[in-house]
């Protein structure tokens, strides 16, 4: 059932095809202001600002100053609002609190959802503290300083009890959202029960939008909504932009005490979505852009100003825009510090160190030439001395004060020993990324820099010491240091002992257990990720066969490759995995009989090995090419080993690879039809009901929806148009039901319908949207049990409904144990109706299908009955965990007529049964004998 997340494809050759056209309406006008909206849809992806930098590689990228995650750009064009020109979810934004409200609404799914996993992986983290109340009689266990809290940038705020043990397991704090993007936090200094977090990552073009500010003051426990009163312009327009007023990135908070009372300062920070056709109705729109700058409240957060200064105001042609703010630090003697970011779309405001000593007034201490981001490290005893780490051109550079800014000077950088990283950016071009610094509170002279990896310096930054590597790459690998995921976005000292630190990166969470010593030894920084699950996947996959021993699931993620968790079972503790690959990982499959599993990496790079994975399994590149997506379409067709992939021919023309899968190799060709060239893939899906040769159905970016019946041909291969007439947007999933006459199919975009069904085969549509609010459309399944029941997984999580056949399907959350956290993809084991709910932000989870007849479940007691699949063709299998002797089986139709019974001796052995004679249907199995009384459904197709 693999859906999209991202795919290519340009403009192609009409060859060795059929296109059959279908005339959908008499009504010449519907189809002309449909036709309208498609056009003006498709100028908009051929003029997306992203056309030219979406499929350069990670060095490229970083060489142009860009986010390493070009997955962002192309989300951004498949879920556009077709009628803007650019994506919507600010407007999705109120409806978050209803999500969380409604969330223990399971639908028929059984409830609640089970994380599964990964237990070991990480992911990005820009907020990493220590909990400075778990101190004294509070702290529960006798030491001090043990309990940790760490926000995900998608994937919530998590606590630690004990961050000092390796098998202690992270919690998510409940009372937030799941998918907050966690970006800043303060604790109050006259109260440290007050705790405040900041949401929205600016430094990734606005991919996490945040919903403002929350504070607890219960020391983490419970958490609201800190109402903030936007200042600046309302939503306004001119003749090429659209500034929507919010709070949607917040990139610092600092808490200082005056005399007593706490005065908050937060840095609100701005994006943009650029718009390909700068007009009146389809302008650049800019979030928050004119409601940035520096807020403070004295009144422990229940009223905010901005600071309105003239000097914190950037003046161009289109107006007076503020100065937008990205870190805060406090002097020794409690002067104000604010280092500033280049506001989006004006590129400029950036590289600016302001200081107040009243926090009102505000005065310019020094301008960094070329700085786009500064980050800022004071001094704990020396109110003049000052190091500032900026983002200068692209790279990163190091500068000091020791007289308050009267002269100020650049520091000798670090070298890294990566040959792959140049000896004058330890950042590798990512200074805008990942860019951070911070001085040990006890010596002024030791200054740790966070870019790929840590440094240290000990003498003021006369000479550096690597403190970290990401990798063996050539170099690296003589070094004998603690291994640190790539990315450093946070360090964060032990209040009482500044030996120790927490580290934020790419990968999730670090602890340093003693910085003290002069050279750190490779297990001085250990990875503390148990239980920490905000992976970001993009794909998953769950095994059909070979369950008997735990579940199979394997899937490719955000910057943490293509995590394998072998025989997981449920119980206190998710599983842990491991990674073939490393990098990005993308489309991921296993067979169905469970043979081989497809892995994937960046572009068409698409890999198969011998399954079950091993250190000693055989593996073989299908493809190594660069002319797929970043995160590239991909569809397993396990009934005839072929692996479809997006892809271009020599000659730049938009393409289908189809890959013939051996054992060792793999042989391909291309798929080159005008209905594919006219619009990249977004969403492939084998069809289960085809026999002799495979039947392939692409959904494209720009509406369309086609048919390709013997898809490995080149001669033979038919491509029939099932567009319906009123679909608009871009594809991202496709399933089955009963027959391939029943077909679901929905949409990636904003303010589209999203959800499509057809039971004709395609002659005609139904829209089945009902209720659902206005947020991307992921995935889609059906209950084989309950065919009315259908769940989708959604931008906000997964919603079902049990009246899918009305004209009106009524949505509800249905994501207890999981909350709204974006699910990418859906996938079900049919053998036992298991569920695989694949989440961008927090892994794996799964539940089951089951039947809504009281006396009849899918839901079997694990020491009790499998019967698999429970979509049969020919023959059905039966298998107990226990041994029952000459069980009864009997077989009924829905009528109550019986059409089988024989006995036999069930185990965990497979028995097989015969039903091949069967008409199609529903049927009811029966299973009793000494000891077990138990009766499912399957269906016969």
């Amino acid at each position: 059932m693999k859906k999209i997340i991202l795919a290519f494809v340009s403009v192609a050759l009409v060859a060795f095809v059929t296109f059959l056209l279908i005339d959908f309406s008499s009504n010449d006008g519907e189809i002309d202001v449909m036709k309208q909206k498609r056009d003006k849809h498709r100028n908009f992806l051929a003029e997306s600002p992203f056309n030219e930098t979406k499929n350069l590689t990670k060095t490229e990228r970083k060489k142009l100053g860009l986010p390493p995650n070009a997955y962002n750009e192309r989300l951004w064009e498949l879920t556009m609002n077709p009628d803007l020109g650019y994506p919507t979810p600010f407007k999705v934004e109120p409806y978050d609190v209803n999500l969380i409200q409604q969330k223990a609404s399971p639908g028929s799914v059984t409830s609640p959802w089970i994380e599964r996993g990964p237990l070991n992986v990480g992911g990005r983290t820009r907020v990493v503290f220590f909990d400075p109340n778990d101190v004294g009689d509070n702290n529960g266990d006798g030491v001090d300083y043990n309990r940790v809290f760490a926000g995900g940038v998608g994937g919530g705020l998590w606590v630690n009890n004990n961050i000092n043990s390796l098998t202690s397991q992270w919690s998510i704090v409940s009372g937030l959202a799941a998918n907050l993007s966690v970006s800043a936090y303060a604790i109050d200094p006259n109260d440290s029960q007050t705790i405040y977090i900041g949401t929205g990552e600016q430094y990734t073009d606005g991919a996490a939008i945040g919903s403002g500010l929350y504070r607890s003051i219960d020391g983490g426990v419970n958490w609201e909504n800190v109402e903030i009163e936007v200042a600046g312009d309302e939503s306004t327009s001119n003749d090429e932009s659209l500034f929507k007023a919010g709070i949607f990135h917040i990139n610092d908070i600092i808490a200082r005490d005056v005399s007593g009372t706490t005065e908050v300062y937060v840095a609100v920070g701005a994006s943009l979505y650029s718009s390909p056709n700068f007009s009146t109705q389809n302008p650049v729109n800019f979030l928050g852009l004119r409601n940035a700058g520096i807020y403070r409240s004295i009144d422990n957060g229940q009223n905010w100003a901005r600071n309105e200064s003239a000097i914190l105001k950037i003046f161009t042609e289109d107006g007076r825009f503020p100065v937008i703010p990205n870190d805060f630090e406090l002097s020794a003697d409690g002067t104000l510090y604010m280092g500033s970011i280049n506001s989006p779309g004006i590129n400029t405001g950036g590289g600016r160190i302001y200081r107040s000593v009243n926090g009102t007034t505000w005065s310019l201490a020094q301008n960094i030439a070329g700085a786009s981001r500064v980050e800022i490290a004071t001094s704990a005893t020396d109110s003049d001395k000052i190091y500032a780490l900026a983002n200068v051109t692209g790279q990163a550079d190091i500068f000091v004060t020791e007289n308050g800014f009267s002269t100020f000077s650049n520091l000798n950088e670090p070298d890294d020993a990566d040959n792959g990283i140049p000896a004058s950016d330890f950042t590798r071009g990512q200074a805008f990324y990942d860019l951070v610094i911070e001085v040990n509170p006890t010596n002024d002279d030791e200054v740790y820099v966070g870019g790929i990896n840590i440094h240290r310096t000990r003498n003021g930054g006369d000479t550096w010491q690597q403190m970290s590597k990401w990798s063996q790459n050539p170099n690296m690998n003589q070094l004998n240091v603690p291994f640190v995921h790539a990315d450093i976005h946070a360090i964060s000292f032990q209040p009482n002992n500044v030996n120790r630190a927490l580290i934020g990166s790419d990968g999730g969470v670090s602890l340093a257990l003693n910085l003290n010593k002069s050279v750190l030894s490779e297990n001085d920084i250990q990875n503390r990720n148990f239980g920490y699950n905000v992976t970001q996947f993009y794909y998953g996959d769950i095994n059909q066969v070979d369950f008997e021993d735990g579940d199979d699931f394997l899937g490719g993620t955000q910057d943490n490759g293509s995590p394998v968790i072998d025989r997981s079972v449920v119980g206190p503790l998710i599983s842990q995995s491991f990674d073939p690959l490393g990098g990005d990982g993308s489309y991921s499959a296993i067979d169905d009989e469970g043979g081989y599993a497809i892995l994937g990496y960046t572009s068409r790079t698409h890999a198969y090995f011998e399954y079950p994975i091993t250190q000693s399994s055989s593996s073989y590149f299908i493809s190594d090419e660069n002319d797929g997506d970043f995160i590239n379409v991909a569809e397993l067709d396990s009934r005839f080993d072929i692996l479809f992939a997006n892809s271009r021919t020599s000659s730049g023309a938009n393409s289908i690879t189809a890959c013939q899968l051996g054992d060792s190799s793999a042989e391909c060709t291309e798929i080159v039809a005008g209905a594919i060239s006219q619009g990249r893939p977004t969403a492939m899906t084998a069809s289960p009901f085809s026999t002799g040769s495979p039947t392939l159905f692409v959904g494209s970016q720009d509406s369309r929806f086609f048919k390709i019946t013997n898809a490995n041909s080149s001669t033979a291969r038919t491509v029939t148009n099932l567009t319906g007439p009123d679909f608009l947007g871009s594809v991202s999933d496709i399933e089955f039901g009963e027959t391939e006459l029943e077909i679901y199919v929905t949409f990636h975009n904003y303010g589209v319908n999203n959800v499509w069904f057809t039971n004709d085969g395609g002659l005609t549509w139904a829209q089945k949207d009902g209720n659902l609010p206005d947020i991307p459309v992921k995935a889609i399944l059906r209950n084989p049990l309950v065919p009315n029941e259908v769940i989708i997984g959604t931008q906000q999580g997964i919603f079902s409904t049990t009246d899918f056949d009305s004209a009106s399907p009524t949505w509800t959350p249905s994501m207890n144990g999981m909350t709204n956290v974006p699910v990418y993809d859906l996938d079900l084991r049919t053998a036992d109706n298991t569920v695989l709910a694949t989440t961008h932000g927090r892994g794996l989870f799964t539940g089951k299908f089951t039947a809504d007849t009281a006396s009849i479940t899918a839901t079997i007691d694990e020491n009790q009955l499998k019967v698999f699949p429970t979509q049969a063709t020919s023959e059905i299998f039966i298998s107990t965990k226990l041994n029952y002797n000459n069980a009864d089986i009997t077989i009924f139709n829905l009528n109550g007529q019986q059409v089988y019974q024989q006995k036999k001796s069930l185990s965990s052995s497979r028995q097989r049964i015969d039903v091949s004679g069967l008409s199609t249907g529903l049927y009811l199995l029966k299973v009793r004998g000494n000891g077990i009384d138990q009766t499912v459904k399957f269906v016969k197709e």
